[in-house]
């Protein structure tokens, strides 16, 4: 009789019962754990396929909805993208047992990651609260198959059967629902959670009864005595006249090894025309069932195609890279960016990739490493490039005004408000993008309408009744320590999970000393053209002396000492003693916030304030400009300092 387009027959029930050890070439218990763990990723893998998900962002989503973790994507090249996955639903809770056991998660990634890439991906779990980490970490990459001559049937079918592996395992999805339960009943605590999952989500979309009919090829699956017990529909729709039951392989007229391939228990694969077409034939053994697992490929299929393609495109990036050489990294910069280190190239590569989607990006980095200009280059390498980027400084919005401020408020909203109201700087965003700089700093009870803001792209304005929705992406940076603050109850975890999908970590000046001769000609080069100074120079002595300073203050303190030194030095080389007495100031002052304590470095700090405020012809703003500090603060030091 027929189930769902697949044949079931009475005496199908051995090889039914023995279909979970299909892989099982050895017959070890090792094997059987191998096969049950790809079992579980290739079933995962296509539930992620069938989640449908089209981009980052709605896979974020769509983790949290599942109850699987929480993902930060921590880097994304053309080769592979990097998944960050933290209260991971498998191992979160286990201790470290030395070997990861997340292939549930991996395959839901792989899955999705293939539907919104169009391609074939796979992922592979590199770090696991079973080995010790704090978290899971998986990579995902395209999937390759290895290119094989159809000739070499034994050496092939010893050392790589891959591409039946797949296959097999879909197979092993059609059994039904309670033997599921059976297993999950016979597992551990943590593996009943998977088959649970599993099992929900394989009811839902009728996965079970669909997948072996989904396969490309055609299947079957012969008993020992030469009869086809199971086929898919593919095949029967291939054969010249309608399937009946008990037929045997003579009837049908099909050349199989199937005796050889059961005595040896060695797979078989051979070529053979059929219907005047070529097609590739697959025959590997069911052990303890005693039956053959029949794959049949025709060589001009979308299948044989995909994998040649891939294979040619593999071969052709790998020539292409060995072509390109040392000339690549110089193709990876932005103009305006400077960036020598190996790590920072990666980086600029990365930020370039991940522009191209629009998911959330949460900017990590001590102050001064370079947020806010990476922000403008995640903007400006999107599609939203021609549309605002809306710059917003936590920082320097007081307390009670960060609602009007990012949201808006409608006329009459309060005591004193604009009789005209006010757009809120997310409305303003339209189309484009939203940088948060400094997001630590807004409110904990604001927090939750931007989280719907993130979620529904929905907001209502202060005193308004009406629901607006804007369309524009957003980025955020922070110096501070979320995680510390999340524990603290300062900050939503749900928020910063939805901000977190795409993470950048920008590394401070100290770690990438090797940038800073490049910085310092970029930084010259542009004071000089702002100011319509001389251009100014710094020799090697002076160069290192830089490059031996720690920087706390990172790139924007090195620009404010540059500043500086090109305002007050009238040589065209500034020197190494104009660069040591600023460096000695700068080492007390910590960035220049001036926290003095010993009279000389009062008088080094005086002297400077004196000195800019003439050369500026007292103009307090541009000294107060010059020197890198606002202008309220050179008030307080001329009164400090008694400066007439």
């Amino acid at each position: 009789m027929y189930n769902n387009g697949i044949v079931n027959y009475k005496n199908y029930n051995s090889v039914e019962k023995n279909l979970k050890n299909v892989l099982n070439l050895a017959n070890t218990s090792q094997n059987a754990k191998a096969v049950e763990e790809e079992i579980y990723y290739n079933t995962a893998k296509n539930v992620g396929r069938s989640l449908n998900v089209t981009d980052y962002n709605s896979l974020s989503e769509k983790i949290i909805e599942l109850g699987i973790g929480q993902i930060v994507i921590t880097n994304m090249s053309d080769e592979m993208i990097v998944f960050r996955l933290y209260d991971c639903f498998t191992c979160s809770e286990m201790e470290n047992i030395g070997k990861p056991l997340c292939y549930f998660e991996a395959g839901i990634l792989a899955g999705a990651v293939s539907t919104i890439s169009k391609q074939d991906m796979d992922a592979v779990e590199v770090k696991c609260n079973a080995l010790g980490d704090a978290y899971c970490e998986f990579e995902v990459t395209k999937a390759i198959n290895d290119k094989k001559s159809f000739n070499e049937d034994s050496d092939y079918g010893k050392t790589d059967i891959n591409m039946l592996y797949l296959t097999i395992n879909s197979l092993k999805l059609a059994k039904s629902k309670n033997q599921m339960q059976s297993q999950s009943q016979r597992s551990s605590q943590d593996n009943k959670k998977l088959n649970d999952a599993l099992e929900n989500a394989l009811e839902a979309d009728n996965f079970n009864q669909n997948i072996i009919d989904s396969i490309p090829n055609y299947l079957a699956v012969i008993d020992s005595g030469g009869m086809v017990v199971r086929i898919n529909k593919k095949y029967q729709e291939f054969l010249s006249s309608a399937f009946k039951k008990d037929t045997n392989i003579i009837a049908l007229s099909w050349e199989s090894k199937y005796t050889e391939v059961l005595a040896t228990g060695e797979p078989a694969i051979w070529q053979q025309m059929i219907s005047g077409k070529e097609h590739i034939i697959f025959e590997s053994p069911i052990l303890e069932a005693q039956a053959v697992l029949r794959q049949v490929i025709p060589v001009e299929s979308d299948f044989i195609k995909l994998l040649l393609d891939k294979i040619s495109d593999l071969e052709e990036r790998i020539d292409s890279k060995n072509k390109a050489g040392d000339q690549q990294t110089t193709k990876l910069c932005d103009p305006n960016i400077i960036v020598d280190s190996h790590e920072m190239i990666e980086l600029v590569n990365y930020i370039k990739k991940v522009s191209k989607t629009d998911a959330s990006v949460l900017m990590r980095g001590e102050s001064g490493t370079g947020k806010t200009m990476f922000a403008e280059i995640v903007h400006q390498e999107s599609p939203r490039r021609h549309k605002p980027f809306i710059y917003i400084d936590c920082t320097t919005i007081p307390k009670n005004f960060f609602e009007t401020e990012l949201f808006g408020y409608e006329p009459g909203a309060f005591t004193g408000a604009n009789k005209n109201g006010k757009v809120g700087k997310l409305e303003m965003a339209q189309g484009g993008t939203v940088f948060l700089d400094e997001i630590a700093e807004i409110p904990i009870e604001i927090q939750s309408k931007l989280l719907r803001f993130l979620q529904e792209k929905k907001f209502e304005k202060m005193g308004s009744v009406t629901t607006k929705k804007v369309d524009a992406r957003v980025i955020a940076a922070t110096s501070q320590n979320l995680e510390e603050m999340m524990q603290s109850g300062l900050f939503r975890k749900d928020l910063y999970y939805r901000l977190n999908v795409i993470n950048v970590m920008l590394p401070p000046l100290r770690h990438r000393r090797q940038e800073i001769p490049g910085l310092v000609d970029k930084i010259l080069d542009n004071v000089s053209k702002e100011t319509g100074t001389a251009l100014k120079k710094i020799d090697e002595i002076g160069i290192r002396e830089l490059m031996n300073y720690n920087w706390p203050g990172n790139i924007r303190e090195l620009e404010n000492l540059l500043k500086r030194l090109t305002f007050l030095v009238d040589e065209k080389v500034i020197s190494n003693d104009a660069i040591l007495k600023e460096l000695n100031i700068a080492k007390t002052q910590n960035g220049f916030n001036f926290v003095l304590s010993k009279n000389e470095i009062s008088e080094n700090e005086k002297d400077l304030i004196v000195r800019v405020i003439k050369n500026c012809n007292y103009n307090k703003s541009n000294a107060a400009e010059k020197l890198g500090i606002t202008r309220q603060t050179l008030y307080n030091k001329i009164k400090k300092y008694n400066i007439t």
